[in-house]
């Protein structure tokens, strides 16, 4: 498995250590408020002089009283109620009647058995893990609110909501938050700017932990997790794992700090959810979502309530290095930085059919639509495009030196196109992979074309056939690796570092360190690769080449402690936005490999889009959450037809999922790849598969033509291994995984096939 590596050095001498050691003293002796600012961030205003409102949650372990709530705010859908005393806070649904708490369900709050600390973390509106950086063996403390002697000040009205600072008397940190409704939601933010700290540093934040959480007690529930693309956990008695639950960075880890490993799906899209009975609520971390975590317990874990929330970063650990050969290091926070931006969630309270993973699916749409641009697509052709991606050619270990392997020269491309073409592929969207000089793992210059493939005029003849049959051209790019020295690059001075400073490597296959290009040095030359490209005749691009190997743009969000061309998380977010948007404007294609929700409002098409889940033991099946929230605004494929291990049941989910199906073709064997650094794939050699994708294509577009911009509004599992996918249009595709045929009305779906029953049929 390929892996970021690197190793860590000191970033800090010494002595200036000891130096700023010795002044936060003296500076602490002078003055009992001590701050620190996050990164750009302005210096917080001093505390308002606001008598504390005395904690009424200590001394006992009840939940808040409902009548010490005070009505604050009313919306057409919502009306907010807040208790001053305690910052927490109830929402009437005036649809269905419903109320939602910022704690848990007080109905069955008798018959919750835990103790000790958890029964305050329950009772909380904030948890909060902070370290104290006056000590030089100080471990990170978890505490709450109610337990470190907490107070309410600055409680105030605010439009929609109040505003309210949530004081942690016993480790001088405050907190300052907003409450607020908005049409069919809650919205809850932490305001950066205003974050105390004194002695003890603040490392994360869980806001209202348990908003919404309840007791199993055999009502239709489960909680939502952005697992893959998508999971859920349904509510039970019991977990399965006592010890476990589910905590995952929205956009993966940032490797520049210490990382825990996980073998789980990264989260692409930044929501979660809970369904109870005939109400739920979908939750769209709508600021600082780069640095939060989706946190998620099913009952029996740490307490007997189902709940669902985020972890807000601050500081993330990092190895100090202690000696000069790296040998020896310790896990070290900064001090002096604190991850900057406000830190926004939004609760849309849903009620009906819209609490389901597919309402909460399409209400993310909509938010995609009305508040980050996304629009429907219009179809080109009825009919839809078989996404065939062409491979070039890669390099393997020779005896002195690399060898060139091509697989597919600009005339043998033709040749596949017109073939494919003549059998029955009425249309084709085609992706050059791996064409660039010297083969696929060949990184940093995305132009010239290898001559050996016939170069840049060889594959502006195959772009002008290609247009001859209709058919749009895109070229694989990638621009995270820089192994050629392309544009000036060096590793000591454009690569990306983590927090110690270590140059940050990509290692292959065959162990080879492949150095990650800072994306503010990318940037000096991005614009101009596209102008060359586009010189070439192609339509778009596709970055990651379409291929899961080496990452691509919209992948990984890492920060970069390059001295010169650095960039924190979030910038990094904008920036790799950027040169979506930058592409978006110049070409009329965008493709994305393996993306997450960042980039996805430039993209037109996104292979290899995830369409499984981590299988983890609390989990109980996956959910097309993804593909819901997305069909219609886009296009997408899974894995490529012919690199699959399980053929049929990849197809059934193709078409449950409304994926487009996809091919990575070559004109020469697959075996002649076997050896080379990257390009591992089970069968591409066209003659093999010609027949079997033009079948494959048809029933595609048989299922799928009349649907490209229909959205999806509707998805469920009919019975065991049989589950049915409804489009907006009325019409339904019944897949049946299992071995029995399976009835619908007076038709049956044959085992493990399909049933298109459209709309008119009902």
């Amino acid at each position: 498995m390929s892996r970021i590596v690197g190793t860590i050095r000191a970033r800090i001498p010494q002595t200036i250590v000891m130096s700023l050691f010795l002044a936060a003293l003296i500076y602490l002796a002078m003055t009992t408020d001590i701050r620190w600012s996050s990164e750009g961030a302005t210096a917080p205003p001093p505390a308002a002089t606001v008598e504390a409102v005395q904690n009424p949650m200590s001394g006992h372990e009840e939940l808040p009283s409902e009548g010490r709530f005070e009505q604050v705010a009313e919306t057409d859908t919502l009306v907010l109620r807040v208790d001053p005393g305690s910052g927490h806070f109830m929402v009437t649904d005036k649809r269905s009647g419903n109320l939602w708490h910022s704690y848990p369900n007080p109905e069955h709050w008798k018959d919750e058995t835990i103790g000790g600390i958890w029964k305050d973390h329950l009772r909380s509106p904030v948890m909060i893990q902070t370290l104290d950086f006056t000590r030089h063996n100080a471990r990170p403390e978890l505490t709450n609110w109610i337990s470190a002697n907490g107070a309410i000040r600055d409680y105030e009205p605010i439009e929609g909501g109040v505003r309210l600072t949530y004081a942690f008397t016993d480790v001088q940190v405050s907190i300052p938050v907003e409450i607020r409704i908005r049409d069919d939601y809650i919205e809850t933010k932490i305001v950066n700017e205003r974050i105390q700290e004194a002695k003890n540093g603040l490392l994360s934040v869980r806001l209202f932990p348990f908003f919404g959480a309840e007791h199993s007690v055999g009502q239709d529930g489960y909680l939502f997790i952005p697992d893959g693309s998508g999971a859920i956990m349904n509510f039970s008695k019991s977990s399965r794992n006592k010890m476990n639950l589910y905590k995952e960075p929205i956009y993966g880890p940032d490797f520049a700090y210490r990382t825990d490993e996980s073998s789980r799906h990264m989260v692409r899209m930044p929501v979660f959810g809970m369904k109870s009975g005939d109400n739920g609520f979908l939750s769209i971390v709508e600021g600082g979502e780069e640095y939060a975590d989706i946190v998620a317990s099913p009952a029996g874990v740490y307490s007997l309530y189902n709940w669902i929330g985020t972890e807000m970063r601050y500081r993330s650990p990092f190895e100090q290095v202690t000696n000069r050969h790296r040998e020896t290091s310790y896990l070290a926070y900064d001090e002096e930085r604190r991850f900057g931006s406000d830190r926004v969630v939004r609760y849309y309270v849903l009620t009906g059919e819209q609490s389901t993973y597919a309402g909460m699916a399409s209400r993310y749409r909509q938010y995609l639509m009305e508040e980050q641009g996304y629009e429907r697509i219009v179809p080109e052709q009825r009919s839809i495009p078989l996404q065939v991606s062409l491979i070039g050619g890669d390099r393997e270990e020779g005896l002195f030196m690399d060898a060139y392997v091509p697989m597919t020269t600009s005339s043998q491309a033709m040749e596949i196109v017109n073939t494919l073409y003549g059998m029955g592929v009425e249309r084709m969207s085609i992706n050059l992979l791996g064409w660039q000089k010297d083969g696929f793992t060949s990184f940093g210059d995305v132009l010239p074309v290898d001559s050996r493939l016939g170069g840049n005029e060889g594959v502006r003849h195959f772009v002008d056939f290609a247009h001859s049959l209709g058919f749009p051209v895109s070229y694989g790019v990638n621009y995270v690796l820089n192994n050629s020295g392309a544009h000036g690059f060096s590793s000591r001075h454009s690569a990306m570092r983590d927090m110690s400073g270590t140059i940050m490597n990509f290692e292959d296959w065959y162990e080879n360190d492949l150095p990650m290009a800072s994306l503010r040095f990318v940037e000096r030359y991005f614009d101009e690769d596209l102008r060359e490209i586009s010189k070439l005749g192609f339509d778009g691009v596709t970055f990651g080449h379409g291929y899961g190997y080496g990452g691509g743009l919209g992948q990984w969000l890492i920060s970069d402690f390059n001295t010169r061309y650095g960039s924190s998380r979030s910038e990094a977010m904008a920036l790799q936005a950027q040169f979506y948007r930058q592409a978006a404007e110049r070409f009329s294609t965008v493709n994305a490999s393996y993306s997450a929700q960042y980039v996805n409002a430039y993209a037109d098409h996104i292979f290899g889009m995830v369409d499984d889940y981590s299988y983890d033991l609390f989990s109980n099946r996956a959910v097309p959450f993804m593909q819901i929230a997305l069909h219609g605004l886009l296009t997408y494929s899974s894995r490529y037809v012919n690199d699959r291990g399980e053929y049929q049941e990849q197809f059934l989910r193709d078409l449950e999922y409304g994926a487009l199906p996809s091919f990575a073709f070559t004109h020469e064997p697959t075996h002649r790849m076997n050896d080379s650094y990257s390009l591992r794939m089970f069968s591409t050699q066209y003659e093999d598969w010609a027949e079997k994708a033009v079948q494959q294509y048809q029933a595609y577009n048989e299922a799928q033509r009349d649907l490209q911009d229909r959205f999806i509004v509707n998805h469920r599992s009919l019975a065991n291994d049989v589950f049915e996918t409804t489009y907006e249009n009325g019409t339904r595709i019944v897949v049946n995984y299992g071995s029995a045929p399976y009835a619908v009305g007076t038709r049956h779906v044959e085992a493990r096939g399909y049933l298109i029953v459209k709309g008119s049929e009902r």
